[in-house]
């Protein structure tokens, strides 16, 4: 299968064009490639498209924001929709509680309607012990995404929203939660309605199996694994992009995960 053939094409952030504040072999090639047709769809819960699309572009990859998907961002946008006006306690950036008012929903930690769990590198055991009073007295739990770890640039790990999931679900064995990111199909539904595109016209990119090959699996689109262990379909950016000519793409009913 040729990359030219899909109509969009939905990248991974962390790992597959980035690491950190570094960029990594083969991004600026694939978004030359691929130009208005890349989407970034990632389980950012930090920033928010325009703020994505400025940092990267300090970094010298110019994707438009109303071509960028974040799992944190779509996660405000699920709540606005399916409880206008909510008041929502947010677990997260500034950027994020910004984007939360923004959507006519309120910001507050006084009984609140939903708590709003994304990457809040500010978390601390009193911000923790304050969330489960809040979902204890009744508050809906929407999550950003249920990843534990993202890659990061010096090759160790970044605590993710999973790993501040995982300090709740402890407290609160059972409690019930929406994930919203990947492998969840919402935020797919989301980037293909952004895209107008069907599932057909459709690759996604990806490193991790568990949630890029999974989540492309259960809605049902084309996607190649990037990575250099035996998960990965090729070991990076370059190698697949040089093999776009020959039909090395897994089909849907192939996708890893």
């Amino acid at each position: 299968m040729r990359l030219d053939r899909y109509r969009a094409v939905l990248c991974d952030l962390d790992g597959c064009l980035v690491a950190g504040k570094t960029v990594l072999s083969g991004a600026g090639d694939l978004l030359a490639a691929v130009g208005e047709r890349l989407f970034i769809l990632s389980n950012n819960s930090t920033d928010t498209p325009a703020t994505l699309s400025a940092r990267l572009a300090d970094l010298g990859l110019d994707v438009d924001a109303a071509r960028i998907v974040l799992a944190g961002t779509t996660a405000v946008a699920h709540i606005a929709a399916s409880t206008p006006g909510a008041r929502v306690a947010v677990y997260g950036s500034a950027a994020i509680a910004d984007h939360v008012a923004a959507c006519g929903l309120e910001v507050s930690d006084t009984v609140p309607d939903v708590v709003l769990l994304t990457r809040d590198t500010a978390f601390t055991y009193d911000r923790l012990n304050r969330l489960v009073r809040q979902l204890e007295n009744g508050a809906r739990l929407i999550v950003s995404n249920i990843d534990v770890t993202h890659p990061g640039a010096d090759g160790h790990v970044v605590v993710e929203t999973g790993a501040l999931l995982k300090a709740v679900t402890a407290c609160l064995p059972g409690v019930p939660f929406e994930a919203v990111g990947k492998p969840g199909p919402m935020i797919y539904e989301a980037a293909l309605a952004r895209a107008g595109a069907r599932r057909g016209e459709v690759l996604a990119i990806g490193d991790n199996p568990e949630t890029d090959g999974r989540g492309a699996a259960t809605v049902g689109i084309d996607c190649v694994i990037i990575g250099r262990d035996a998960a990965g379909d090729f070991p990076d950016l370059p190698s697949f992009l040089q093999a776009t000519a020959t039909p090395a793409v897994r089909s849907t009913g192939q996708a890893r995960g």
